[in-house]
């Protein structure tokens, strides 16, 4: 079974009542979106690949280090809000690869489909695959992610989802039909409403983002 880690942290508070408040402009709500990720991305990097090297000091001594092996990591952001968290990973990450997934919802059956695929053939190659997406709502479209990734040859145990917003049912798709994967997220929210929305949430994310 997966594991979901919850950021309990006062700089992640911070960051998420800024995220929430529908007065935030659209500056505000990014540069929020962008802080909270790189506090996600130093969460979800802890087990990441390192490799051991060797290092001098200004002291003339040499000695071992590790070193992230982020070429081995691939981002798949789902499209569009998935993108408000890639520079926050490429701070951290900056030889990752990444590959996108764009997922359209129809708003009356609430079902993902797929309408980018840009995963790249050698998935396993990579020794870790993080899913971005700040919503995990119904969880339809991350675990379609998911089953794309699963198809395309990706090693699921080696996935992990991260999200600024989680509830329950999506939480519980993901466990139910992916196991494995383990999911890192800023909170957990009580209510999934009857079109798909995370409540309190911050509303849709992808419009505050880059419409509104």
């Amino acid at each position: 079974m997966g594991t979901v880690t919850v950021l309990r942290h006062p700089l992640a508070d911070e960051q998420l009542q800024l995220i929430r408040n529908k007065e935030s402009d659209i500056s505000t709500f990014r540069n929020a979106i962008t802080r909270l990720g790189g506090l996600l991305a130093i969460e979800a990097t802890k087990d990441s690949p390192t490799k051991e090297v060797r290092v001098t000091t200004p002291m003339e001594v040499e000695t071992t280090a590790l070193a992230l092996e982020d070429e081995k990591i691939l981002l798949v952001p789902i499209l569009r809000a998935g993108l408000g968290l890639v520079e926050s990973f490429l701070n951290y990450l900056p030889k990752a690869k990444v590959a996108h997934i764009g997922m359209s919802r129809d708003h009356d059956t609430l079902q993902a489909k797929l309408y980018v695929n840009s995963l790249p053939k050698n998935l396993g190659d990579f020794k870790q695959i993080m899913v971005l997406d700040p919503m995990l709502a119904t969880g339809n479209s991350c675990v379609k992610a998911l089953e794309v990734l699963a198809e395309f040859g990706a090693d699921t145990s080696k996935i992990k989802v991260v999200c600024a917003f989680a509830v329950k049912e999506g939480l519980e798709q993901i466990e139910q039909k992916y196991p494995q994967v383990n999911v890192v997220t800023g909170v957990i929210d009580p209510l999934l409403t009857n079109i798909g929305y995370i409540s309190p949430g911050c509303g849709d994310a992808g419009d505050r983002l880059y419409l509104l």
